[in-house]
């Protein structure tokens, strides 16, 4: 990702600046904060300048990069834009940074930047070929055909954004002794990519982290212009353009910062690692450059930084054994696909940016202050922060479960986010990324570099029809297709349901709902499984690097089918099933060799690593019969996994078309989903009440007190309106006239349990002991949060 780049001391002197209406003396100010924002970023050592000095060839270019252009170039991460890096480490060296002092101002090193400057300049796409190969390269036609010559690449990307950034850096690093050549050339190249704002259509990137990038370069243009003395007009529009994206999006559909904290990158996808990453990272150092000048961001503008920071501090997870902090992988959809080596997203978040530090001071915004001084402590656990709880971002249909010792992270698809995507030849298998996909980090070392030999029909914790699917880069993106897919957070516990049809073959089709209750113990249901195919279906437990023993019914097993299985365990993870569920594991473990050019551009070496994977199997002959089964994250050994089991075990009450419903161990915590658009009923003896409701919705209840307690109440649709809850004493007199055949004693839908507030299916025996509640859903943005009421009973059975 673009790291969290740190900024020198001399950063923070701006803060005793005093704002004015000298409009001039703004943007020198800014002028001069920016080009300090620069220099900690631009990469210049002593002996990096060095070796660029001793290797440039007389045509200005260097021997061991790449300058393939062109539709012949590579896409992702142009090498030609190695280039720019260079010039913009000695600009950074000549202008006097700390690292490189022996360079300042040195004549010769002012040659070799204006040689290599030379070189690009003359070969500009612009200058020999076609203005058209900004961004319509090698399109059908399109006028920059295939063979246009200049310096250009077939990614936009790579002609908006990727050159001209470090290019305006460089050029402002130089800006008072630019010849009058290089100075119409670096207005030229950042004019450009800022010029695709004034389009009668809007291309389709100028959204999102692109509009910060593109109107940070537009910020660069505006300090060159009239002749170095700055564009008034330009700058004032581009912090404009800065200013409306850092606003809450409650919009479906829309990038941005998202009302739950999260935020959505190419159009349903949940990015907070790398875009997210890079957008708030920019929007700090573009508002540190402007701090005390008529260009900052006002209040609002900065909560919403805020909110960003604070959502995205709960998608972080650490790794101890490394001393790092690592994005969770839900959050870098197609940035999966590099290896660690690669210093992409998934090589680490990298350090904490003191620009948040600076600013949080300086705005006394505590969002960010937090979020600092948190992750600035040296982890010793999985648990970056700390930060303990269980968070549903509604928006993004993703749920985070965080304890003292664990990190769980779910990822869910509706109608208004999308399965993943694949850009550049990078993830294209990564279909099934969001079918409720739950990773579990306890060591953080989980999942490091494995990717190139995952089995993609087995992602973790997802119901699949294997191999069923087509997994090509042209088939991974796509939304979903039910509305229903969300959760309801209660402190530290939570509830996340989904209904689930595959929106490529729309030939499978599931209900699931996962409970995290107390005690580090979650329970997962599924239900109502149709497949219109013969392939078999699992449910994946996980799949993951294998280290230690696997243990199965404390058996020590190897790879393999196993039938009636009651648990397993494998390095810090442990399974319960059922024993009336006689459950077939399927086991595979060993080593497996991937190559990473295979799911990507990732120039990594082919590699062999010991891999873990283990799932449900399905009854081919009964795919509609329910499963169920518990996790228990963090247990050291076999030993204590089972004495935790045996202690800790949650109790499913229900699990059917109508509602899955689960208690903790203690039977004073239920959560459940209802699945129908009336709702339903059902009765949890542990404690003491029925609970009818009459919408489909995800709920949590919890007694609090001797007799009170709290309902936790969301709609996974979305919907709005009211949600009546009824909590009625169970009597003994409670029942059906025909119990005795009714195969479903305990959870029944709401046709037939529940009419009205005051009405009651008629074999229902009523009486004063019950407690009725209406919830009025939130709407906009807010829709598919959750809401919450407190509630006394005298009537609690201890």
């Amino acid at each position: 990702m673009v790291g969290f780049q740190l900024i020198t001391a001399a950063a923070i002197a701006v803060l005793a600046y005093a704002q004015t209406d000298d409009i001039e003396g703004d943007i020198q100010t800014l002028y001069e904060q920016r080009v300090a924002s620069i220099i900690p970023g631009s990469g210049a050592t002593a002996e990096s300048v060095r070796s660029y000095m001793s290797t440039i060839r007389e045509d200005g270019t260097w021997a061991d990069i790449d300058y393939t252009t062109g539709c012949d170039a590579r896409r992702a991460n142009w090498p030609a834009s190695v280039h720019w890096t260079r010039i913009l480490a000695m600009s950074g060296a000549y202008y006097g940074s700390p690292r490189a002092e022996e360079y300042a101002k040195s004549p010769e090193l002012r040659g070799v930047i204006s040689r290599a400057m030379e070189y690009w300049f003359a070969n500009d796409f612009s200058t020999i070929g076609s203005g058209a190969c900004l961004d319509g390269g090698g399109l059908v036609g399109d006028l920059c055909p295939c063979g246009t010559p200049g310096l250009w690449n077939t990614n936009w990307f790579s002609n908006v954004i990727l050159i001209p950034r470090p290019a305006g850096s460089a050029c402002l690093l130089l800006r008072d002794e630019l010849t009058s050549t290089e100075l119409g050339n670096c207005t030229q190249i950042t004019a450009r990519s800022y010029a695709v704002f004034y389009r009668d259509i809007l291309p389709t990137y100028t959204a999102g982290a692109n509009t910060l990038e593109i109107s940070s370069i537009g910020i660069s243009a505006g300090l060159l212009e009239n002749d170095r003395t700055g564009n008034t007009t330009k700058l004032d529009d581009a912090f404009n353009r800065i200013h409306n994206e850092l606003v809450i999006q409650n919009e479906d559909y829309v990038d941005g910062v998202k009302p739950d904290g999260s935020f959505h990158q190419h159009i349903g996808m949940i990015y907070n690692g790398n875009y997210g990453g890079a957008f708030s990272g920019n929007i700090a150092s573009i508002e540190l450059q402007s701090l005390n000048t008529r260009f900052q961001a006002d209040k609002a503008g900065r909560d919403v930084l805020g909110l960003l920071l604070e959502g995205t501090q709960w998608m972080i997870y650490s790794d101890p054994a490394r001393g790092k902090h690592f994005w969770d992988y839900t959050v870098i959809p197609r940035f999966i696909s590099f290896a660690l080596a690669d210093n992409q997203a998934s090589s680490g978040v990298g350090g904490v940016d003191v620009n948040y530090r600076i600013l949080g001071n300086a705005w006394n915004q505590t969002q960010m202050q937090k979020f600092v001084k948190d992750l600035e402590l040296v982890p010793v656990s999985v648990n970056a922060g700390p930060l303990v709880g269980n968070r549903m971002f509604w928006s993004s249909d993703y749920m985070v479960h965080r304890t003292k010792d664990t990190i769980s992270t779910l990822k869910l698809i509706s109608n208004r986010t999308k399965t993943s995507e694949c850009v550049n030849t990078q993830n294209p298998y990564g279909f099934h990324l969001s079918d409720g996909v739950m990773y579990q980090y306890s060591t953080g070392a989980e999942y490091h570099d494995m990717w190139a030999t995952l089995d993609w029909n087995l992602a973790s914790g997802s119901t699949t029809d294997y191999n069923v699917t087509v997994l090509e880069c042209s088939k991974t993106e796509a939304f979903g297709i039910e509305t229903y897919a969300g959760g309801i957070s209660a402190g530290d516990v939570g509830v996340a349901a989904m209904k689930y049809l595959n929106p490529q073959t729309r030939q499978f089709s599931f209900q699931k709902a996962w409970l995290f209750f107390p005690d580090n113990v979650q329970h997962v249901l599924v239900n109502s499984v149709v497949s219109n195919t013969t392939a078999p279906v699992y449910s994946n437990l996980d799949q993951r690097l294998h280290k230690g023993p696997i243990y199965i019914d404390n058996d020590e097993v190897v790879s393999g089918n196993y039938s009636d299985v009651n648990s397993l365990w494998h390095s810090g993870t442990g399974y319960v099933f059922p024993k009336s569920q006689a459950t077939e594991i399927w086991l595979n473990a060993g080593n497996k060799t991937g190559e990473w050019k295979s799911i990507g551009t990732s120039a990594q070496p082919t590699y062999t690593t010991d891999m873990f994977a283990a799932s449900i199997v399905h009854d081919s002959c009964n795919l509609d019969a329910p499963i169920e089964y518990s996790i228990f994250p963090a247990t050291g050994s076999n030993e204590e996994f089972q004495v935790k089991a045996g202690e800790n075990a949650p109790k499913t009450i229900v699990n059917d078309g109508t509602v899955s419903a689960a208690v903790d161990s203690k039977g004073h915590l239920m959560g459940a989903a209802f699945w129908v658009e009336g709702g339903g009923s059902v009765q949890v003896p542990t404690m003491g009440f029925t609970v009818h409701v009459d919408r489909a919705v995800v709920l949590m209840i919890k007694y609090t007190g001797e007799q009170s307690g709290e309902v936790y109440l969301a709609d996974p649709s979305h919907g709005t309106g009211t949600v009546k809850v009824r909590l009625e004493k169970i009597t003994k007199g409670y029942g059906h006239k025909h119990r005795r055949n009714d195969r479903r004693p305990l959870g029944h839908a709401g046709g037939e349990l529940y009419v009205g507030a005051r009405h009651y299916h008629p074999d229902v025996r009523t009486t004063n002991d019950a407690v009725l509640l209406e919830f009025e859903l939130p709407e906009g943005g807010m829709a598919g949060s959750g809401v919450t009421k407190g509630f006394s009973c005298s009537w609690r059975q201890q």
